[in-house]
Parts: C-alpha cells; sequence; structure tokens
C-alpha cells in the first residue's frame, strides 16, 4: 500500500511546475518562494490558462505526507536521547540543522550502535569519525610495533655500532697505506 503511494506521489511530483514568486527572475532582493498574488488585474490571480497556482491537486497523498523516499517516517533528532525515540521498523532519523559537529558525531556513533539510518550526518562528520578511527588503529599498531628492549641488549648493540666504526677506520687507513706505495 505504501509503496504504491510513493510512487504515485513520485509521478505527481515529476508532473509539479516550480512554482516561484512573480517577478522573482526580475529582482533578486524578492527570492523565489512562492507568494499568492494580490493584484487587480494579475492573470495568475485570475487562473488563466498558462498562469498556474499551487492547488491541492499537486499535493502527495495524505498517507505518505512526511515519508522519506525509503518509505519510512523521519523523525527530527536534536541530541542523544532522541534516538531512543525512534523506531527503527518504520523511521528513520534527520539530524537537525541548528546541532554542532560534536554533538553529531556522538549521535551517529550512538545510532550506529542501535542500527539506526540516519538521512543526514553531515560531511565533516563522517571525516571526523573516520580520522579517529584512524588514530586509534595507529595507535593499537604502534602499542603492537614497539618491542620491549633489555638494557643489557641495549648496551651491546652500542658497543657492536663502535666495533663497526672502528673497523671502517682501520680499513680506511689500509687503503690511504696501499694508494701511497702504489705511487
Amino acid at each position: 500500500m505504501i509503496k504504491r503511494l510513493l510512487e504515485v506521489r513520485k509521478l505527481l511530483k515529476s508532473k509539479k511546475p516550480s512554482f516561484t514568486r512573480q517577478d522573482s527572475y526580475r529582482y533578486l532582493k524578492l527570492g523565489t518562494a512562492w507568494r499568492a498574488r494580490k493584484g487587480r488585474h494579475n492573470k495568475f490571480r485570475m487562473h488563466r490558462r498558462g498562469h498556474t497556482n499551487p492547488t491541492p491537486s499537486y499535493g502527495s497523498p495524505v498517507k505518505v505526507r512526511g515519508f522519506h523516499a525509503c518509505g519510512k517516517k523521519e523523525v527530527m533528532i536534536y541530541n542523544v536521547s532522541d534516538l531512543e525515540i525512534v523506531n527503527k521498523a518504520d523511521e528513520v532519523a534527520r539530524i537537525s540543522s541548528t546541532v554542532g559537529v560534536k554533538k553529531r558525531i556522538d549521535i551517529v556513533n550512538n545510532a550506529d550502535k542501535l542500527n539506526i539510518s540516519i538521512l543526514n550526518p553531515g560531511i565533516l562528520t563522517l571525516k571526523a569519525i573516520k580520522t579517529a578511527l584512524k588514530k586509534e588503529k595507529n595507535a593499537k599498531a604502534v602499542k603492537t610495533v614497539v618491542p620491549k628492549v633489555k638494557k643489557d641488549t641495549f648496551y651491546k648493540d652500542d658497543n657492536k655500532d663502535k666495533d663497526v666504526s672502528a673497523k671502517m677506520e682501520s680499513e680506511k687507513a689500509e687503503t690511504d697505506d696501499i694508494k701511497k706505495t702504489v705511487k
């Protein structure tokens, strides 16, 4: 039933013209939001042919008004506690535009845990979550890579480095002696 009504709504919306304010293309200060015409000789007000006005016939079926295209009702979310109100089966969450990034991150994380789909998580929110996950993975990787080193082995390695450098110096001296004898 709901799927059929959503298809009807989609068909109606495809035929609906865009209703804009008269002369909004001419004067930018007016804006494009619809305003009813009130002029005495206005053709839109008198419903002349070719001049369409918004009427109830352009509206969507009552049973699917306020539904998202996926067929579920939208619920506005303002904070984390509002997620408890959402019914997973037939509702989806939409975060209010006034909610900041910090609170959005909390809402998105809690919605993930509760398996609630969010329509507008926000690009900045998703980027922040990804960077936080990368930092956690890097921190775990660093902890596993760093081996425990005993003091005895640490000093032995230093001695090895000194021995190697001493050997290299002696080899250089020998090559210098050979070069002198050749000349």
